[in-house]
């Protein structure tokens, strides 16, 4: 009964999300949506952590099976894909390694940040 009552929240708040993403005006997926609502009910402590505890750490485990239907369809996507995929290659190379650098500066005013206290 614990298992079904955890999932029932974190489906709560995904269908929340697909129902914004519906009435929104613009295009925004609903599970992000969703996710965002739900981090809020966590921050807010309308949710407590070890209400979805179970669950949530059983999708966090096995999460690299959900991107198997992705990785799948980008393959059989890949005649759409293979004009562009020098610009996606750069593009993916520059974003990560400006990431990486914003991540590692974020940090590092941080570290000193925390020491300075």
């Amino acid at each position: 009964m614990l298992y079904l009552k955890q999932f029932s929240i974190i489906l709560f708040f995904y269908l929340l999300g697909e129902g914004i993403s519906y009435i929104l005006p613009f295009e925004f997926p609903g599970s992000i949506l969703g996710m965002i609502v739900l981090f809020l009910a966590l921050s807010l402590n309308i949710v407590k952590p070890s209400d979805i505890k179970i669950v949530s750490d059983f999708f966090l485990k096995y999460m690299a099976l959900f991107f198997i239907p992705a990785g799948v369809s980008l393959m059989s996507s890949y005649h759409l894909i293979e004009d562009y995929l020098l610009l996606i290659s750069i593009i993916l190379v520059i974003s990560t390694v400006f990431m990486l650098s914003f991540i590692s500066l974020l940090v590092d005013y941080f570290v000193k940040k925390a020491e300075d206290v």
